[in-house]
């Protein structure tokens, strides 16, 4: 599997606006997406086409809730969506801090 440098979003603390996917799309990389939550009328960002990501971090400063973190280094499946993480925990079972 490459190696992709990608925002890491927190589902907790993300509000659904929006503003990290549409500056990644106007500026081209267009990795973001906002899906459905069960509960919340506006969704969660997440990441979905990691390969496309240009690291220059826009998403991380239009974040009004701080809710995308710094990039890290993570494996994933080209034109797979990137699992989101519960507590630490990626939902696929990879740990936050695995050593790749």
């Amino acid at each position: 599997m490459p190696i992709a440098i990608i925002p890491d979003i927190d589902e907790q603390r993300c509000i659904g606006c929006a503003l990290c996917v549409e500056i990644c799309t106007s500026l081209g990389p267009d990795v973001l997406r906002v899906k459905p939550v069960e509960g919340w009328k506006r969704g969660k960002a997440f990441v979905f086409y990691p390969e496309r990501c240009i690291t220059d971090g826009a998403c991380i400063g239009v974040c009004p809730t701080k809710s995308i973190f710094w990039m890290r280094p993570m494996n994933y499946t080209a034109g797979q969506p990137v699992p989101l993480h519960k507590n630490g925990v990626f939902i696929n079972g990879w740990a936050e801090d695995a050593a790749l």
